[in-house]
C-alpha cells in the first residue's frame, strides 16, 4: 500500500503530474503479476477469464495507489472516497473472482510452498481461516472497516500517518475480497445466490447510510482538509458532502448491479433444476472433488449430487 501523502497540498494543475511511484506498492504489484505468472505456466487447466480478473485487479489496485487518485485524496475528502471504492468495489472483487491463491502458489518458490503449511499449523490460521470464510464474519468485518475507517479520528490519523494510511488500505482490500469471495467467489466458495443477494442488499444498506450521514453532516468531519479543499473551489464541508454522494450513489449502483446479476442467475438456476452452490453455513465447504473438509456441511441437493456420481 501506499505510505505516505508527503510534500506540499496537491493544486489543480499539478493533478495529472501527481503520479506516486511508491517503491513498496509498486514492487509489491510487479512481484504478484510475476509469481501468478509463473503459477500460470505450470497449470493452464480450467483457468478460464480468471486471469483477466487477476489482471484487472491489480490495475485497479495500481490506479487506486500510484495514480493521480492518490494524490487528491490527500487534499479533497472526494477524491479519498474514489480511491476506496476502487479498493472496495474494483480491485476486491475482482481479486475474489480471479481466485488466485493456488496459482500463486505455485508459482511461489518451493521453499515457501514447503514452510506454508507448517507456518499455517503453527499459527493456527486454518481455524480463523474457516470463520473469516463465514458469510457472517465477512460481512460484518467489511461494514466494520467501512464505518471505522470514516469516523473522523481514524481518518484524520490515517492522512497524518503513513503507516496507519498503509493499515487502513489493507484492511479495505482485505477485509473486501473477504466479503466478495463469499458473493462472487469460486463455486466452492461463495454462498447460494439467494443468500449472496441479501448480503449485497445488507452492505448497499450500510453503506447508503453512512453515505446519509456524510452528505447531509452539518459540521465537517475531517479536520485534515480544512485548509486544502479551497484550491479546488470548495469549502471542506461541501467536499464533504461530495465525498457521500459518490459513495451514496456509484457505490450504490455497483451493489444493486451485483444483486440483479445474482438474483438473475438464481432464477435461471431454479427454472434449469440446478442444484446450487454447496453453503458455506459454518465456514467450510464442500470441495470439486466432492470430498468434504472437516467440519463442513454439504447442502441435501449437493449431497443427493455426490451420491448420484457416485
Amino acid at each position: 500500500m501506499i505510505l505516505a501523502h508527503v510534500g506540499e497540498s496537491l493544486a489543480p494543475h499539478d493533478l495529472w503530474s501527481a503520479w506516486h511511484a511508491d517503491p513498496l506498492t509498486l514492487g509489491g504489484l510487479l512481484l504478484a503479476a510475476v509469481v501468478y505468472q509463473r503459477g500460470r505456466s505450470r497449470n493452464r487447466a480450467a483457468e478460464g477469464r480468471r486471469p483477466w480478473y487477476f489482471g484487472a485487479g491489480l490495475v485497479a489496485l495500481a490506479v487506486a495507489l500510484l495514480s493521480p487518485v492518490d494524490a487528491l485524496g490527500g487534499v479533497l475528502a472526494s477524491g479519498h472516497m474514489v480511491q476506496h471504492l476502487l479498493l472496495t468495489l474494483v480491485a476486491a472483487p475482482l481479486l475474489a473472482l480471479s481466485a488466485p491463491g493456488g496459482t500463486l502458489l505455485r508459482g511461489s518458490p518451493p521453499a515457501v510452498r514447503r514452510a506454508l503449511p507448517r507456518w499455517r499449523r503453527r499459527s493456527r490460521l486454518t481455524a480463523w481461516g474457516h470463520v473469516l470464510r463465514h458469510p457472517g464474519p465477512a460481512w460484518l468485518l467489511h461494514v466494520g472497516a467501512l464505518w471505522a475507517w470514516h469516523a473522523g479520528a481514524l481518518y484524520d490519523a490515517a492522512l497524518q500517518n503513513p503507516v496507519i494510511h498503509a493499515l487502513e488500505h489493507a484492511s479495505f482490500l482485505a477485509t473486501g475480497v473477504l466479503f466478495w469471495r463469499t458473493v462472487v467467489g469460486v463455486r466452492a466458495a461463495r454462498v447460494p445466490a439467494g443468500l449472496g443477494v441479501l448480503l449485497l442488499f445488507g452492505m448497499a444498506m450500510s453503506s447508503a447510510l453512512l453515505s446519509l450521514l456524510l452528505t447531509f453532516a452539518k459540521d465537517p468531519w475531517y479536520s485534515g482538509y480544512a485548509t486544502t479543499t479551497q484550491a479546488w473551489g470548495l469549502d471542506p464541508l461541501a467536499d464533504q458532502h461530495l465525498a457521500g454522494a459518490i459513495m451514496w450513489i456509484p457505490a450504490g449502483m455497483i451493489h444493486v448491479i451485483a444483486a440483479l446479476a445474482l438474483l438473475i442467475a438464481w432464477i435461471r438456476g431454479t427454472e434449469d433444476g440446478e442444484a446450487p452452490a454447496a453453503p458455506v453455513v459454518t465456514g467450510l465447504v464442500v470441495d470439486a472433488g466432492g470430498s468434504r473438509t472437516r467440519g463442513a456441511s454439504a447442502s441435501p441437493a449437493a449431497a443427493q449430487h455426490q451420491r448420484t456420481v457416485r
